[in-house]
């Protein structure tokens, strides 16, 4: 069985999927980060991601978009609840269209 996996960066990734293979899901990680800032911090968490995909054989999809101003202009009134009004939203449209695009 395969399962698309939106990632924000590898640690976070490591339990997941560990615990998908031991079920016998094999996950594609899917990253689409455009509210990761600074940019330094994007890309470290991109390229520390590419790595560790690497390290343990996983499918990694990168959607590399540094979203800055799209991602101030939708939160500069709501900065409180970003996450939960615009980030996390975001993020799992973009993954759920890839799968849907890609069949997975």
């Amino acid at each position: 069985m395969k399962l698309l996996l939106h990632t924000c960066c590898a640690p976070c990734s490591i339990y997941c999927i560990d615990s998908l293979r031991k079920e016998g899901i094999e996950p594609d990680v899917f990253w689409y980060n455009p509210n990761i800032h600074p940019y330094k911090e994007y890309e470290q968490r991109m390229n520390t991601l590419k790595e560790y995909a690497k390290l343990v054989n996983v499918n990694a999809i990168f959607e590399d978009e540094y979203g800055l101003q799209e991602f101030c202009k939708n939160v500069v009134g709501n900065l409180g609840s970003r996450c939960s009004d615009y980030c996390y939203r975001i993020r799992l449209e973009k993954t759920a269209k890839y799968a849907k695009e890609a069949r997975i």
